[in-house]
C-alpha cells in the first residue's frame, strides 16, 4: 500500500466542497477522484463530482442523500463520518486551491510509485521479447494508462477517416501549415511531394555522396520554416559536427572554416549572431555511437514529452543501429527496419533513415534501390527511397559539382531523377533541373 497521501489534506478539501457554494467549479479542472487515496473519500468526491455535473447543490444533505441513492453511504462510514469530517476542517475553507494542487501532486507520484512497481514485474519476467521497449510504453504512460490505438475498423470508419485525413490535408495546404518534411530543394519536393506522417523514407548513397547533406537539409527546413522538433539520432557524425554543418548551411559560412577556427572577413561575427539566432530551433540531438533499436524508441519518447510531439525523426545511419536481440546480421537489419517503420506509425511522424549502399555496387554507375546495404527488407519497408548519386568527369572522374537525386521508390508519388548543384562546402545542395522519370 502506498503511503504517499495525506488524508487530513483530503478530509479538507471535500469539507471545503461540501459547505462552500460553487466550490466546486472553483477545482473541477484540478480535481478527479485519483486524487484521493482512501476509498470512502473516492466515494464523497464522486457524490459530489455528480451532483454538480446535475447543476444539484452539493451540500452535507444532498451529498448524504446521493450516498444513500447509490447505496454506498455505509461504505464511507455513514452520516455521523460526513458530520466529523466537516467538524475537524475549519481551515479548509481557505486553502482550497493550494490543498487541491497538492494532492495532485500526491496522484502523481503515486502513480510513478505505481508504474515503478510495474517495471520490477517486467525485469522479473524474462518472457518479454524486448525488456526496454517495455519498460519505456509503461514510462510513458500509454500502457498505464490505457491508451490503446484503435487498429480495428468498419470500411465506413475507415473511410471517414479517410476523409478527415484528405480535409486536414487540403486546410494545411491552404493555409501552408506544417503537413509534413520536405528537402527545400524545388524540383525534389515537386517530384516526390510531401514526406507524411508515419511514412518511413530511406535516403540512401556511397560515402561521401552527401546524403548526410540531404538529410541536414530535411531537419532544418522542419525545425527552422516549421518549428516543428526534429529528433536526430547521430550515430556517425559526434554532436559538435552536426552542428557545425548545421550553422554552415543556415549561415553561408563555409564548413571548413568553422570546423578549423578560421573564421575572417565576419565571419566570427555571422557565426555569433547564427548562435544566437539559431539557439532555440527544436532540434534534440542524439550522439550515440551504434545505438540499439530500443535506445532510439527511448529517444523518441524523451524528445516527444519534452516537446509534445514530432515533426520528424532522423536516424544518421541504419547499418549503425543493433538489435542485440538478433544473431544473424541479415535478421537483425530486417528487424531494425521494420522497426523503424512502425516507429514513424507509433510516433504519427516521418522517419528518415540513411543508409549505405552496398560495396559490390558499380562505383561511377547510377545506383538502384536493390544496392541498399545488407537487407532487401529495407527496400520492402520503406515508403520512399532517394539515392544521392555524384556525377563525375569522364576525363579524371573527379566531382563535376553536379548530384543526382534518385528517387528510386515512391509508394504514395512519382519516381525520377533530379540533378542538384553541390554545395558542399556550406552542407547544401541547389536546384537547377529535372529529368523526367516514370510513374511509381
Amino acid at each position: 500500500m502506498s503511503n504517499i497521501h495525506n488524508i487530513n489534506m483530503e478530509q479538507c478539501v471535500l469539507a471545503a466542497l461540501i459547505t462552500v457554494e460553487n466550490s466546486f467549479e472553483v477545482v473541477s479542472g484540478d480535481l478527479d477522484v485519483d486524487c484521493f487515496f482512501s476509498e470512502r473519500h473516492k466515494q464523497i468526491f464522486n457524490a459530489v463530482s455528480q451532483l454538480a455535473t446535475e447543476c444539484k447543490p452539493y451540500d452535507a444533505v444532498m451529498v448524504e442523500q446521493k450516498l444513500k441513492q447509490e447505496n454506498v453511504l455505509h461504505l464511507v462510514g455513514g452520516e455521523e463520518y460526513l458530520v466529523r469530517l466537516l467538524q475537524d476542517s475549519p481551515s479548509s475553507f481557505y486553502n482550497l486551491s493550494t490543498y487541491a494542487a497538492e494532492l495532485n501532486k500526491f496522484k502523481a507520484h503515486r502513480e510513478v510509485q505505481k508504474i515503478g512497481e510495474s517495471i520490477a514485474q517486467i525485469a522479473q519476467d524474462l518472457t518479454i521479447p524486448d525488456v526496454h521497449i517495455a519498460a519505456e510504453n509503461l514510462l510513458d504512460g500509454s500502457t498505464a494508462l490505457g491508451k490503446v490505438e484503435k487498429s480495428s475498423f468498419t470500411f465506413e470508419e475507415a473511410l471517414d477517416r479517410a476523409s478527415t485525413r484528405l480535409i486536414e490535408k487540403a486546410e494545411a495546404r491552404t493555409k501552408k501549415t506544417f503537413t509534413g518534411v520536405q528537402f527545400n530543394l524545388k524540383h525534389l519536393d515537386s517530384l516526390i511531394g510531401t514526406i507524411q506522417k508515419g511514412h518511413f523514407c530511406v535516403i540512401g548513397g556511397r560515402p561521401g555522396s552527401g546524403k548526410s547533406t540531404l538529410a541536414q537539409m530535411l531537419a532544418l527546413q522542419t525545425a527552422f520554416r516549421h518549428e516543428e522538433a526534429v529528433l536526430f539520432i547521430s550515430a556517425e557524425m559526434d554532436v559538435e559536427t552536426l552542428t557545425n554543418r548545421c550553422i554552415s548551411a543556415l549561415t553561408d559560412i563555409p564548413y571548413d572554416n568553422i570546423h578549423n577556427a578560421e573564421l575572417y572577413d565576419g565571419m566570427l561575427q555571422d557565426f555569433a549572431r547564427a548562435q544566437d539566432q539559431f539557439k532555440r530551433l527544436p532540434i534534440h540531438i542524439e550522439d550515440k555511437q551504434k545505438p540499439t533499436i530500443a535506445e532510439i524508441h527511448s529517444y523518441a519518447r524523451k524528445a516527444k514529452r519534452k516537446y509534445k510531439r514530432l515533426g520528424c525523426i532522423v536516424v544518421d545511419y541504419l547499418q549503425l543501429v543493433r538489435d542485440p536481440s538478433k544473431k544473424d546480421r541479415y535478421q537483425e537489419v530486417s528487424s531494425i527496419s521494420r522497426d523503424l517503420k512502425a516507429l514513424a506509425k507509433e510516433f504519427n511522424c516521418p522517419v528518415i533513415a540513411l543508409a549505405q549502399l552496398n560495396r559490390e555496387s558499380e562505383k561511377g554507375k547510377r545506383p538502384k534501390a536493390s544496392d541498399l546495404k545488407e537487407s532487401g527488407q529495407i527496400e520492402q519497408d520503406a515508403d520512399q527511397i532517394i539515392l544521392a548519386h555524384p556525377i563525375l568527369n569522364s576525363e579524371d572522374e573527379l566531382p563535376s559539382g553536379i548530384t543526382e537525386i534518385i528517387v528510386a521508390k515512391n509508394r504514395h508519388g512519382k519516381r525520377g531523377v533530379v540533378r542538384v548543384i553541390d554545395r558542399l562546402d556550406i552542407c547544401r545542395f541547389m536546384s537547377v533541373n529535372t529529368e523526367q522519370g516514370g510513374a511509381a
